[in-house]
């Protein structure tokens, strides 16, 4: 059972705030196709992001078996999306140098498939929308009936209990888009399909729910949901996964699909590694280039600098009891020249010294 309770979503830009969702209340069943309609601006596609987690609500709540979304982390809404929820898109969105096989296969690939089952999964479900035939095509050889086809088998290889479908018809011609709904009303037999439309006409014929919205409430619901319907949607949810083989791969395949913009990032790539090497190296060299200059030029010039000091208190100190100074006259302190300290070697201080001692 999937249900919405008093879902919100609004956007702001500065100061402005806009409304896109407000407040919805719905309960759907297990199997059953639902479509919703309104105007555009009414919240339609907003309500179906939201529900297939591609974007998040502001408060409210989406319960999925009875379990609450608002504590989901991004790695449970990942693996909700890859497993529970199927999407069909009115551009399609195919990859255009895959084939046909190549496309519906991709969506397995996330779930860590292997290569053998994932490619039988995406045969069975090619031969159920008819395209069993055109599996080696690619999407450009195919028309617009058949792309949708394509997408609608992508939506259905991981066996979801959900398929939320966004104008599937929107790009189609009125008999194709007979055969496409033909398809999904079948499907809906066992799975639950949400698919939002302007066609009022197609929805009352091939669904059995219609919502109606406006600017972002429901505002009208011709089968709502009764609790005695209550069923639970089983399905077990793994967490997604991509071996690192796999992902080498693709990435590969994408490169050789576009080989001119692939070699001109390389050569762009390449010239930039080279030129920061250059500068490096003529960093490096240049500086290395001074100091064996700076080397060869004071050789000849050994300089050495060490600290060292004298301490002269300990010198007077340790002479000071060698020193006898007698009073003379005039009060002029006489100076013995036996007593001599280590430092007082200096021309200048030895005139000084004889200046003093002849002036008596």
């Amino acid at each position: 059972m999937l249900e919405v309770r008093k879902l919100t979503k609004y956007y702001e830009i500065g100061e402005q705030r806009f409304d896109a969702v407000k407040g919805i209340n719905l309960t759907f069943r297990q199997d059953e196709f639902v479509s919703i309609l309104g105007e555009s601006g009414s919240g339609k596609t907003t309500l179906l992001n939201l529900i297939g987690g591609l974007d998040r609500y502001n408060s409210g709540d989406i319960i999925i078996d009875n379990v609450s979304t608002k504590n989901y982390k991004d790695k449970d809404w990942d693996a909700y999306r890859n497993h529970r929820v199927g999407f069909v898109f009115q551009n399609y969105n195919l990859i255009t140098h895959l084939d046909v096989l190549s496309n519906v296969e991709l969506a397995q690939t996330l779930s860590g498939v292997s290569r053998e089952v994932r490619r039988k999964r995406a045969l069975d479900v090619l031969t159920r929308v008819g395209l069993k035939d055109h599996v080696n095509k690619k999407p450009n050889q195919l028309s617009g009936g058949q792309q949708q086809r394509v997408s609608i088998a992508r939506a259905l290889v991981n066996n979801p209990t959900i398929i939320l479908a966004d104008e599937p018809t929107g790009a189609l011609d009125s008999e194709t888009s007979e055969d496409i709904m033909n398809l999904l009303k079948e499907i809906s037999k066992d799975k639950l399909i949400i698919m939002v439309t302007h066609n009022a006409d197609l929805a009352k014929r091939f669904s059995n729910r219609i919502v109606r919205l406006k600017d972002g409430e429901v505002i009208g619901d011709t089968n709502p949901y009764d609790k005695k319907d209550n069923k639970v949607l089983k399905n077990e949810t793994s967490k997604s996964s991509m071996s690192y083989f796999t992902a080498l791969r693709l990435s590969f395949k994408n490169m050789l699909t576009k080989k001119t913009r692939t070699l001109i990032t390389a050569l762009a790539g390449s010239i930039g590694i080279i030129g920061v090497a250059l500068v490096m190296s003529l960093q490096y060299g240049f500086t290395e280039y001074l100091n064996d200059m700076e080397r060869g030029t004071f050789a000849g010039l050994p300089l050495e600098v060490s600290r060292s000091y004298t301490d002269f208190s300990a010198i007077i100190n340790a002479n000071r009891d060698r020193v006898e100074l007698e009073p003379v006259e005039g009060g002029v302190v006489g100076y013995e020249p036996e007593i001599s300290f280590a430092f007082a070697t200096n021309d200048i201080t030895q005139d000084y010294i004889d200046y003093i001692e002849n002036s008596e």
